[in-house]
């Protein structure tokens, strides 16, 4: 148990496992009262520092069968999804953990673990924290990034295109099969689970996204589509007109067995893509002009696996559903639902 090792000893055994490049962090996690970064080193030009905080707790998001590596993972992921979102370049990371004093050391060992797997497969080192004890598990990260043009929610004008990258509603499909609504193949079942448990952010299309130019407004779907495109649209201004045919509904690893198995059950999946968060892809706005760009175009198609799922309208109109019955358009109000923590 970790109150065996103490909170000296418990901070040892940690930061013992996380790896820095001494060239940019001079002083890293446990070293001293804060950790020193080389900024002049660490941003390579870039121009602006962004930054983003946020927290994963055991009785909230935790779900039942998520192992104590993909506990870890999350609580790095979520933040590089926010530094995707804005088209930066993660290099810090800190974490503050709240640790139950029963909790054992192999299992804080394998959270640590998925901790720093995931900060380095994205080049980000982890430079400090804080451990204390608690009455559940709580770890909160921040993760530190730069950018030359951060891509901003607000920034959508009418005539943009509205896109997402690659799939939705796979998180909340594994959700449903943890809460045993319903019953899959065994192959969809892990690719379900693994979308909801060891979500991947997306940074390097994020990347590529803001380095094309293009790109007018971004934000992760961590609480939703309808959520998300309605915070587009109250920073933006504007209003949304959404194919819903053209949304990728589920990989295509679950797609095969997948629309037939929730069908059978009375899920439409759908509503799954729509109104339940976890999947952490990227919803954004491009100038249409993108598609004129044949070159770029195909570019973008092919390294962020992008799907053109509306367009944006005035704001007077509203987020819509939009489709066509022979050559007239049949309009429905996109009801606004998603995860919320209150």
């Amino acid at each position: 148990m970790i109150e065996q090792l103490g909170e000296t000893g418990l901070i040892e055994r940690i930061v013992k496992r996380f790896h820095i490049d001494r060239q940019t962090v001079t002083a890293g996690a446990g070293e001293d009262d804060c950790a020193v970064i080389d900024i002049a080193k660490a941003k390579s030009g870039h121009k602006y520092l962004v930054v983003t905080t946020d927290t994963v707790q055991e009785s909230t998001h935790f779900p039942k069968g998520i192992t104590p590596f993909q506990i870890g993972w999350t609580a790095v992921a979520v933040n590089l999804s926010d530094i995707a979102a804005m088209g930066a370049h993660p290099f810090a990371f800190t974490i503050a953990m709240g640790i139950p004093a029963h909790t054992a050391t192999s299992f804080m060992d394998k959270v640590v673990e998925g901790i720093e797997k995931c900060a380095s497969a994205y080049n980000t080192a982890v430079v400090g924290g804080d451990i204390t004890r608690s009455k559940e598990l709580i770890l909160t990260g921040t993760c530190l990034g730069f950018a030359d043009n951060p891509v901003r929610r607000a920034g959508a004008g009418v005539g943009d295109l509205v896109c997402v990258t690659g799939s939705l509603g796979n998180a909340a499909l594994g959700m449903k099969l943890i809460e045993e609504e319903i019953q899959v193949q065994k192959r969809v079942e892990a690719a379900a689970k693994k979308a909801l448990f060891q979500p991947v952010p997306r940074i390097q299309e994020g990347i590529i996204l803001a380095d094309s130019g293009l790109v007018t407004s971004m934000i992760d779907i961590s609480d939703g589509l309808a959520l998300s495109l309605a915070e587009l649209a109250k920073s933006s201004g504007v209003g949304f007109e959404i194919y819903e045919d053209k949304v990728p509904v589920l990989s295509e690893e679950i797609r095969s067995a997948g629309d037939f198995v929730l069908s059978m059950h009375g899920f439409d999946p759908r509503e799954l893509a729509f109104y339940y968060g976890g999947d952490y892809e990227l919803l954004f706005t491009a100038d249409a002009q993108v598609i004129e760009k044949e070159e770029l175009w195909e570019m973008l198609r092919r390294e962020v696996k992008m799907s053109v799922i509306g367009k944006v309208v005035p704001a007077e109109e509203g987020i819509y559903f939009c489709t066509k019955i022979r050559e007239e358009k049949k309009k429905e109000k996109m009801e606004i639902k998603g995860y919320r923590h209150f």
